[in-house]
């Protein structure tokens, strides 16, 4: 408990006053003296619940036998602040916070579990639908919902950033995050058998399919804020039964304290910055990520330089830091750069395979598919950070010449690479054996280092996908251009080879149909096309 009992009895008393006791449902106690920031001038903040209150809400301003705001409310009205913002969240807000119950503790915690269960459906649409299925991939902290709710009633009533900034700031701010966390914890875990989160000791995890069902109450929530700012300032007026100069003088003794108080907390300023990955750090803005890149990689003082790796309509550049006498790079990939119109482009050119386009759905693919793969024991890069609302993601910078690179050195007949090329196709068809398909299989996808092949470009990836495309792509792409017969014929049977003793050679039939080869035939000589039907034809 946070007050004396003495103190406690006192508000029993004063409330007694207010509303008879029998009509009294349950006592609480808020505000200063509470969370511990009041001054020795600071009123006795307290809610008083009543059955039947025929005014509704009121406040009442009292002096003796101690200086004290009660909020009385009709427990009815209450629990419909809690449901449905009846009020604009005029009272209920105040169960954001630490509270004390004085009396029925039962139906204040009903009160609180209503309204922060509201607040969790209302703050995952929100990410739901701004962030789509990548939104699967936070982990949200429960003091997010918290601080997310919070940022936005300020915004609406900018003194009461006063009251948030001290409870947090104040020496009890961690017990307070802690006890308003703790709620929605529990009304997390009573939502969790709706079927649209789980939740796990850190957090909530969206899950996206099932958030898709309860879409209708998007349109609630963004029309919401709004309507609860005027209806909050409407109740205010009401339950004060103040003109408006009384009104205006306590906004501006709110706000001239808050330029006294400590800082916002950032998780206050940037409810976003506090979201987490299971894999890389979330970054708020592209602005920031050199800056974010250069701490987690060491660095303090240093010089950065870059250049785009890939092909002509690739979205990915290296990132390079030096500076005390080190050198870093990693990989950034702009999932809205323009040059990604190369999956429109060739959805339409090839017909056979299907694109995902909307850069949200191939940053979702590129992060859930890099650590799918991973689980399989597939090599792949690590991912450093996301900038979810840029569409940026980085990765670890891995060293090595491409597949490409060394299968032009085979066909070109200056090397044998053709090994190499039979442990891609042995791992293409063990990733294939997991039911995944790559969607983009090319060689220049691939990166010979020390420690393996490590698969790059996975925006097309997808469980369930054309595996017979991945096939068809990796032989028809290599040989476009090309008029060398017997140095791709070498490196398509190492292929063929290691896929058909590992794969399923079905899948090659299937890669043999016209639709597949359709899409290349005017980048391919006849005599490739024929010879490469010809060798998958003895593989099939």
């Amino acid at each position: 408990m946070r007050l004396t009992e003495d103190e406690r009895s006192t508000i029993v008393s004063v409330a007694s006053t207010l509303v008879p006791p029998e009509r009294i449902s349950a006592l609480c106690a808020y505000g200063s003296k509470v969370a511990g920031y009041s001054r020795p001038d600071s009123d006795y903040d307290f809610i008083v619940v009543s059955k039947r209150f025929r005014e509704g809400v009121r406040y009442r301003y009292l002096d003796s036998p101690v200086a004290s705001s009660a909020l009385i409310v009709d427990e009815g009205l209450l629990l419909e602040d809690a449901r449905s913002s009846y009020l604009g969240e005029f009272v209920v807000g105040r169960f954001l916070n630490v509270y004390e119950a004085i009396t029925n503790p039962g139906l204040l915690s009903e009160i609180e579990l209503d309204y922060k269960k509201r607040i969790i459906v209302e703050a995952l649409l929100e990410l739901s639908s701004d962030y789509g299925d990548f939104g699967r991939h936070f982990v949200i902290p429960y003091d997010y919902f918290l601080f997310n709710k919070l940022n936005r009633r300020a915004a609406v009533y900018p003194p009461a950033l006063y009251s948030y900034v001290q409870t947090y700031t104040c020496p009890l701010g961690p017990q307070n995050l802690a006890w308003s966390a703790d709620g929605f914890s529990t009304a997390a875990k009573s939502l969790e058998p709706r079927g649209f989160l789980r939740t796990t000791k850190g957090g909530v995890q969206i899950i996206p399919e099932k958030m898709k069902v309860d879409a209708f109450a998007k349109v609630q929530s963004l029309f919401s804020d709004t309507t609860r700012g005027v209806t909050q300032y409407a109740v205010h007026g009401y339950a004060g039964r103040v003109g408006l100069s009384v009104f205006r003088r306590e906004a501006q003794s709110k706000l001239k304290r808050l330029r006294e108080s400590p800082s916002p907390p950032s998780a206050l300023e940037r409810p976003r910055s506090i979201l987490r990955l299971e894999e890389g750090i979330v970054i708020p803005s592209a602005s920031l990520i050199v800056k974010e890149l250069a701490h987690i990689l060491g660095y303090e003082s240093y010089s950065t330089a870059e250049r785009d790796i890939g092909e002509p309509y690739s979205t990915t550049r290296v990132l390079t830091f030096r500076g005390g006498g080190k050198e870093s790079s990693v990989v950034v990939k702009n999932y809205t750069d323009v040059r990604s119109l190369k999956w429109a482009l060739l959805g339409v050119w090839a017909s056979a395979a299907r694109f995902t386009m909307t850069p949200l759905a191939r940053l979702d693919r590129e992060y859930g598919m890099t650590r799918t793969l991973r689980g399989m024991g597939v090599l792949v890069p690590l991912v450093l950070a996301v900038a979810p609302d840029e569409r940026v993601l980085v990765k670890e910078y891995v060293k090595g010449p491409t597949l490409a690179m060394a299968i032009d050195d085979t066909i070109r007949g200056s090397d044998d690479g053709t090994e190499t090329v039979g442990e891609y196709a042995t791992l293409l068809a063990k990733i294939h054996g997991g039911g995944i398909g790559l969607g983009d299989a090319k060689a220049s996808n691939v990166i010979v280092s020390r420690d393996g092949l490590y698969l790059t470009d996975l925006e097309q990836a997808l469980k369930g996908g054309d595996r017979a495309w991945d096939v068809a792509e990796f032989l028809y792409y290599t040989s476009k251009l090309s008029n060398r017969e017997d140095g791709m014929k070498k490196v398509a049977k190492a292929f063929l080879d290691s896929y058909a003793e590992s794969g399923d050679r079905k899948t090659i039939g299937k890669a043999m149909s016209s639709k597949y080869v359709g899409p290349f035939r005017p980048f391919l000589s006849p005599g490739m096309t024929k010879m490469l039907r010809e060798l998958m034809t003895g593989y099939s």
